[in-house]
């Protein structure tokens, strides 16, 4: 692309420049029928309503719909509003706006299949009275997002992005049945709010070269504002120009490896609107410019499946929590254009289901999800196909990823706990591993180098604590006190008493790695992650040993020290949602719902203990960690090198020792 100023040593990752945008925008239809991904949108989301998948989806819309029937937005105090500079807090602003989105998106879906012209009129009354409110918000952004010297009207954050987004599909859905001062103020407060800031006066918004999930969200929801309400040729070409130079900063933090350094969560925001913006694009040049057809979001897009452990549970270093709820529509459009593996789910995804209640996500979920029987066939051959060449490990060697998956023969399951199995019969248990190297200054990011997760039956038994809960702390100097942030907070030692510092500079080495039949072996130098440590070197090696024969998997963990300075101490921790079981010297237990995993160690070598912390989870949810202790007994010696060697197994298991 001409004018976009690209990360790094990169090229373009997008094969098209200014003339190509403009000549296919002046080639296509204005507003084709299918701009929203389907050529009968009400029809579409008529026909999910019968669909047990959709149970969920449609409860929820009902439900919320209702309530904003019955009464009037919830309004977004100045009280609330002033908390986030006076206190950091962010949660009770934060709460009403995500209301006051789900109620608007509820009643914009609900009003589709109202169930007879008096329904319907009483839920575009509704709407109308909702799209009215957000039009008169004081700002479309967070308060977290507003720098205080900014105009709140004119700044654009993901949030103003979003909206904006919103406004202008529901207007593109419903202007022939809106009162026409509705349909004027949305087209002027979009366009005053979002489109002149970002296309006309062309602000110089940090997002607009970031290399993570901020371009795409804000960059994909502006532009797909643009592209329903902008009406002159020359000034959407401009606008789209500038959406693209943004997209290809956002795919510049991806790695040829496809990998998301932010984490799952930020993969379905990021990628998510990528996608979003993208498929709008295609529909409105008629298929003339397409962001999906080149190698690298193709990449991409098959994240999720590679970092998939079991049983919905992936993976979940940085920012992002391992039980992520991920679009169906996005994924199955996914799957319909880069043949990459949709993740099994029992149901699509309620409006409730993502805590922030994003249109983009719920509508698409309507439209998206396949449903006729010849797009189910089609989707499962893409399956089978894509399966056969699927590995039990996946690689990330840009991002510094390596993960292993198996299974071998289950525990019992009798028909009480598994109602679709016989009673006694065995099913098969997931295993899983995986481990980070990369660096301490990646987006979203964890001081984590050398942290590893351990999964078994469908849980992580020694996990990552992901996302705490954002305040004003989160994102400021010293961040890193916070726990799900520390070095101390994750699978990695601290050595002699120093911990992992944050940016750039702390970094791991990858110095090997190697996959066969029966796994994988990894070592990491992470001397780097230490560097105030009194460390000549520090490596972690790990190797996961998966013979085919055999009920059990094994992970062998050393890490090797070797000093430069008089102290020689280190602590190991492991962390788990699972209290550990302290029964002899040198073993300790963790008992999940089906598997049970064991480590051995040397008592000479390390002390164990354990304690236990109350903590919140990133929704404010209460939840109990603990954290195993193995401490170098740290006896006077003139040795330049230790060596801490942990092994651990995992197998079917009851909690049969208390």
């Amino acid at each position: 692309m001409k004018n976009v100023e690209l990360t790094g040593d990169r090229p373009p990752y997008l094969n098209v420049d200014s003339s190509q945008i403009r000549e296919a925008l002046v080639h296509s239809n204005k507003q084709p029928a299918s701009l929203l991904g389907t050529a009968d949108w009400k029809a579409q989301l008529q026909e999910t309503t019968d669909r047990p998948e959709f149970s969920l989806y449609w409860q929820q819309i009902a439900e919320t719909a209702r309530v904003a029937m019955q009464e009037p937005l919830p309004p977004l105090t100045y009280s609330n509003f002033r908390q986030f500079a006076e206190t950091g807090a962010r949660k009770g602003y934060e709460d009403v706006y995500f209301e006051r989105r789900a109620r608007l998106a509820a009643l914009g879906i609900q009003a589709a299949v109202a169930a007879n012209s008096d329904e319907e009129r009483a839920y575009l009354a509704a709407l109308e009275d909702a799209l009215w409110d957000v039009c008169g918000e004081y700002t479309w952004c967070l308060t977290a997002h507003l720098p205080a010297e900014s105009d709140p009207v004119s700044e654009v954050d993901l949030f103003a992005a979003e909206t904006a987004e919103t406004l202008a599909e529901l207007l593109y859905m419903y202007e022939d049945v809106l009162d026409r001062r509705i349909a004027e103020r949305i087209r002027r407060e979009v366009r005053q709010r979002v489109l002149e800031p970002v296309f006309i006066q062309n602000k110089p918004f940090f997002w607009r070269r970031a290399d993570h999930n901020w371009s795409a969200v804000c960059a994909g929801g502006s532009g797909m504002a643009a592209l329903l309400l902008m009406d002159d040729a020359d000034e959407l070409a401009a606008a789209i120009e500038q959406v693209c130079a943004s997209l290809e900063s956002f795919l510049s933090g991806y790695g040829a490896d496809g990998g998301c350094a932010e984490g799952l969560g930020y993969w379905v925001y990021g990628f998510g609107y990528y996608t979003y913006f993208s498929e709008m694009l295609r529909e409105r040049t008629n298929g003339g410019l397409d962001l999906l057809a080149s190698a690298h979001p193709r990449n991409i897009a098959g994240f999720p499946e590679r970092i998939h452990l079991s049983q919905g549970v992936y993976v979940n270093f940085s920012d992002s929590g391992e039980k992520e709820v991920l679009p169906a529509g996005l994924l199955h459009r996914l799957m319909e254009r880069t043949g990459s593996r949709v993740v099994p789910y029992d149901a699509v995804p309620g409006l409730l289901s993502d805590p922030v209640r994003r249109w983009a996500h719920v509508l698409r979920n309507g439209l998206w999800t396949a449903g006729e029987e010849a797009q189910v066939v089609e989707l499962s051959m893409k399956v089978e196909e894509h399966n056969s060449s699927h590995s039990n490990v996946s690689v990330f060697n840009e991002l510094g990823w390596w993960i292993c998956r198996a299974e071998r023969s289950g525990a019992n399951q009798n028909e009480h706990e598994h109602k679709h199995k016989h009673e006694h019969e065995k099913r098969p248990l997931a295993y899983g591993f995986a481990i980070k190297g990369g660096h301490n200054g990646e987006p979203h990011n964890h001081n984590d180098l050398g942290q590893f997760i351990m999964h078994g039956g469908g849980e992580n038994i020694l996990c990552d604590l992901g996302a705490g809960m954002y305040t004003q702390a989160y994102f400021q100097a010293g961040r890193e006190q916070i726990i799900n942030i520390s070095s101390g907070g994750h699978n990695v030692p601290v050595i002699n008493r120093v911990m992992q510092g944050s940016g750039n500079e702390y970094r791991a080495r990858t110095i090997m790695q190697r996959t066969n039949e029966l796994g994988l072996e990894v070592e990491l130098d992470l001397t780097e992650a230490y560097p105030d440590a009194g460390l000549a070197r520090y490596t972690r090696y790990a190797q996961w040993i998966c013979p085919p024969a055999e009920d059990t998997v094994t992970i062998e963990l050393t890490d090797r020290f070797i000093w430069s300075g008089e102290e020689k101490y280190f602590e190991e921790r492991l962390i788990s949602r699972f209290k550990p079981v302290i029964v002899e010297k040198g073993t300790v237990y963790w008992y999940g719902t089906l598997a049970v995993l064991q480590l051995s160690y040397d008592p000479e070598l390390l002390e164990v203990s354990m304690y236990s912390t109350d903590h919140v989870d990133h929704d404010g949810h209460p939840f109990t960690f603990y954290t195993t202790c193995l401490a170098h007994r740290n006896a006077p010696s003139a040795e330049l090198e230790t060596h801490c060697r942990l092994e651990f197994e995992m197998r079917a298991g009851e909690h049969d020792l208390q």
